[in-house]
């Protein structure tokens, strides 16, 4: 869990005049960056943001399984799951 205190918050300005002070504390914890008092950003390190984008990607794959997965199924023959598998990867060595 992210945590932020008085430490994580940083000045639009602040961040403008010493970047590279502030890239150096991202890769400990994520920074706040504001203007005119309110939160516009947040600096994450290059590794946080990868873990912040595979686990969105994640989420993304796990919403569409079960969106798939609760799709009412026409199964006429009453195939298992398997059966229809070599037949889909039948299908594709024929036309691939």
């Amino acid at each position: 869990m992210l945590r932020f205190d008085i430490d994580s918050l940083v000045s639009a300005t602040a961040l403008s005049r010493a970047p590279g002070k502030y890239l150096s504390q991202c890769k400990e914890k994520p920074l706040l960056i504001l203007k005119n008092n309110e939160v516009e950003g947040v600096l994450v390190s290059a590794e946080t943001y990868r873990e912040l984008l595979e686990a969105y990607e994640l989420v993304q794959d796990m919403r569409l399984a079960r969106e798939v997965f609760e799709q009412p199924t026409e199964n006429p023959e009453d195939k298992d799951v398997f059966q229809i598998m070599q037949e889909i990867e039948a299908q594709d060595d024929v036309h691939g």
